[in-house]
């Protein structure tokens, strides 16, 4: 009877839930945050016990962004989990420094700007792999080009001037250098601080020739006493006030009172991906055997009563939103 119970124990020690820590770069209630996190919770081993830590750098200023990282490696310590996974530019700039001597396997996910550079020079006993990001730029363009009427078109493109920003339009202008004669497009990138600059930006465009505004990220925005704003009463003043159609390259951007469509990126793809990375490294892969993955393709889509609000007919492969 003592050896059945030793054996048991040997056997149910065994099976113990492995941990994951999620360090996300943003906030739990942010879309983007929401839609990764069920994509990582709809597709990781059972095996896995998942704990997360938000950074907030949505709505703290960059000064504070150091003192919250030392926070989430504090966590970390005392947790001691087998795989990290950082969401987001934020996580991967402030952890990484921290983590790369660690005894573990890091899965990055939703990173728009080049990590070879970050992960040589934090290159230790951590091993790294994992998932791209990439706004559908191109993609967007020629589509978005074929609602419109048969003419040069200028487009603005519209970001807050946060750090996800600020590489999202470095990556955009790389596309943009590289086909912009064929497009026939202008494209205007713009990089905003503030509440009122960014309503002044959409309240002007039809008046600047601009014959539509991409809504990119609106989230770190701030008023005039330097106040984060809350992001959704941006998207609706956007929506109500713009005399020229919106879209996006969001999901979470797209929709009634919203942008009117858009070749979207959507966490909950990239949340798959990385857990897929997560679910071969608890089987036993190492991490640096696993090659960094560019995100999935971005999937085209509508809102009906947006595109009648402006008289336009997407193509036949964009797809109305449920």
């Amino acid at each position: 009877m003592r050896a059945f119970i030793l054996c048991l124990l040997l056997l149910t020690g065994g099976a113990q839930a492995e941990k994951v820590l999620v360090i996300e770069s943003y906030h739990a209630e942010y879309p983007w945050d929401v839609s990764y996190i069920k994509g990582i919770k709809d597709t990781i081993s059972s095996s896995a016990q998942l704990h997360r830590f938000q950074m907030d750098t949505k709505r703290i200023p960059v000064e504070q962004f150091e003192a919250k990282a030392n926070e989430a490696f504090e966590y970390y310590k005392e947790l001691k989990p087998n795989v990290v996974i950082l969401g987001d530019d934020n996580a991967l700039k402030y952890m990484l420094p921290k983590l790369y001597q660690e005894p573990i396997s890091i899965v990055f996910l939703g990173i728009n700007s080049n990590p070879r550079e970050l992960l040589r020079k934090y290159k230790g006993q951590a091993q790294v792999t994992g998932v791209l990001e990439t706004p559908l730029f191109v993609k967007s363009i020629r589509d978005i080009s074929q609602m419109l009427p048969k003419k040069n078109h200028k487009f603005r493109v519209m970001f807050d001037s946060g750090a996800t920003s600020q590489e999202a339009t470095k990556n955009i202008k790389k596309q943009y250098e590289l086909i912009k004669r064929n497009l026939k497009v202008e494209a205007e990138l713009l990089l905003i601080g503030t509440k009122e600059e960014w309503q002044k930006m959409v309240s002007s465009a039809k008046d600047d020739g601009v014959s539509v505004i991409i809504v990119g990220l609106y989230h770190t925005l701030v008023d005039k006493g330097g106040n984060s704003v809350h992001a959704p009463e941006i998207l609706a003043w956007t929506n109500k006030n713009s005399k020229i159609p919106l879209f996006a390259f969001w999901d979470f951007a797209v929709g009634e009172g919203k942008a009117s469509g858009g070749v979207v990126l959507f966490g909950e793809s990239q949340g798959k991906q990385a857990s897929g990375l997560v679910n071969e490294i608890l089987a036993g892969k190492d991490a640096n055997s696993l090659p960094i993955a560019i995100g999935e393709k971005g999937r085209a889509i509508y809102s009906e009563k947006e595109m009648q609000r402006w008289g336009l007919t997407p193509p036949s492969h964009w797809s109305v939103m449920n």
